[in-house]
């Protein structure tokens, strides 16, 4: 600590540098900074040196409405629960219910034999597709490598089987649950 002091009070002498009255917080600031410290000492008392301090914006008056809004039915969500709501002309709430949950449509199931689709884990870009159609694959081998924030994933065979039906090349786009090839 002595040698970086002495180092410091040294370079700050040679620059015309003043240092603070407790010398060590200047000394700390260059040996944590080395690249920058001895800058910052040089032109701390200079506020043109440094960014000037972000000025916060005027806030904008929020536009009055006009008219109140329409009268009608509206589905509203709060906390995951949807309520129906009747509104009059006059913006009072004059009716509200719980909404009817919408059941999901059923997918239709996949005809026997046709085999377990491979869905894309994450989204990301298609970067080369190993497995061709037709081929015979083993658990764990490597069907395509799909390239997300700069890295490659190796999307693997979940099981044995025949790849069919590729449904993407090299370059292609996926999102998460996108279709890549089925395993029969």
């Amino acid at each position: 600590l002595a040698e970086l002091e002495a180092d410091v009070r040294r370079q700050a002498q040679e620059k015309g540098i003043q240092l603070a009255g407790n010398a060590i917080d200047d000394v700390l600031t260059v040996a944590l900074f080395p690249q920058i410290g001895l800058k910052f000492l040089e032109n701390r008392h200079n506020p043109a040196e440094f960014e000037p301090v972000p000025q916060a914006e005027a806030a904008q008056p929020v536009a009055k409405a006009e008219k109140p809004a329409a009268s009608g039915i509206y589905t509203v969500e709060v906390e995951g629960k949807a309520f129906v709501v009747k509104v009059s002309d006059g913006g009072d709430i004059s009716q509200l219910s719980a909404a009817v949950p919408a059941t999901a449509p059923v997918q239709a199931a996949a005809p026997a034999g046709a085999g377990t689709p491979v869905a894309a884990p994450l989204a990301g870009n298609i970067w080369k597709v190993m497995a061709t159609e037709g081929q015979t694959v083993a658990e764990g081998d490597v069907l395509l490598i799909l390239e997300a924030m700069k890295m490659e994933t190796e999307i693997r065979a979940a099981q044995a089987g025949t790849v069919r039906g590729i449904a993407v090349k090299s370059g292609d786009a996926v999102s998460v649950g996108d279709p890549l090839m089925t395993l029969a």
